[in-house]
């Protein structure tokens, strides 16, 4: 394989994007703009997150300030680009609104990690950053796929009755 082919498949692999592929391939057949835009901004935020990471951890190595505030500020423009969507109607309120309840603790457990590490010197938030921030991403991952259990659920009452 040539090593732009294998670059790509490891900046997949290390993000959800992959993940959240099939996904975006059902909504788009099934011509669902709502969920589609709402799954291709997070694809692309992950995406985003993907790309940024090694070059993030060079420029920041040794302070570890940079990071947490970068990854702070990429959640809360995640969450503003899907609040304004959800009020233009551009994508599901419901989502919009799980949306944002799950990534809200994103934000706060970065910069809880940034004044833990630097202004307290401790490492209490060591195990919640490790702990629920891939609980979050999982989260996140989870409500872009809803759409597609609300059509299974919908089917399968219109079926019943």
């Amino acid at each position: 394989m040539p090593d732009w082919f294998d670059k790509i498949l490891e900046i997949l692999n290390s993000s959800w994007v992959l993940i959240l592929s099939p996904a975006i391939f059902v909504f788009y057949l099934r011509k669902d703009l709502c969920a589609l835009r709402f799954t291709l901004l997070t694809a692309s935020f992950f995406l985003f997150g993907a790309l940024i990471h090694s070059s993030l951890k060079e420029f920041d190595d040794g302070t570890y300030i940079y990071r947490y505030v970068v990854w702070a500020l990429n959640d809360l423009s995640w969450m503003a680009l899907i609040a304004y969507l959800g009020i233009k109607d551009k994508v599901y309120l419901w989502q919009c609104v799980l949306g944002q309840l799950v990534v809200i603790g994103a934000p706060i457990l970065q910069l809880f990690r940034l004044v833990d590490r630097h202004l307290w010197e401790l490492s209490y938030s060591t195990y919640m950053y490790k702990t629920l921030l891939p609980l979050i991403n999982v989260g996140t991952v989870i409500v872009c796929y809803l759409p597609l259990l609300y059509i299974f659920v919908n089917k399968r009452n219109k079926a019943l009755s």
